[in-house]
């Protein structure tokens, strides 16, 4: 996983666009969290995540996923998946977190 992109809209800062790569899995998702509360101090409560450029994606990810969305969500913001790879889907899948996330249709 690498990469991490800042899209503000003039109207909300809170907003936080972040585009992921490569792997998305136990030896990396730590960074991810890191990432996540490191905005969330900063006052950008309203994550946007896009995961089309995560090439694996292991079964604990979108549990991870679940917990950022929780905390976001206790500190009055959002997770949402904007866009997710076809391992992402998968995974997301299988888990059933597909249906607890905010994200468009898959």
């Amino acid at each position: 996983m690498s990469g991490a992109s800042r899209c503000l809209s003039p109207s909300d800062a809170a907003f936080l666009r972040l585009e992921l790569s490569g792997e998305l899995d136990v030896t990396n998702i730590a960074k991810l969290c890191d990432i996540t509360v490191l905005a969330i101090e900063k006052d950008h409560r309203r994550l946007l995540l896009d995961l089309a450029a995560i090439t694996t994606c292991d079964n604990g990810s979108p549990y991870t996923l679940l917990g950022i969305s929780h905390a976001a969500g206790r500190a009055g913001g959002s997770l949402t998946v904007t866009a997710a790879s076809e391992p992402v889907r998968d995974a997301l899948h299988r888990t059933g977190a597909d249906s607890l996330l905010a994200a468009p249709p898959f």
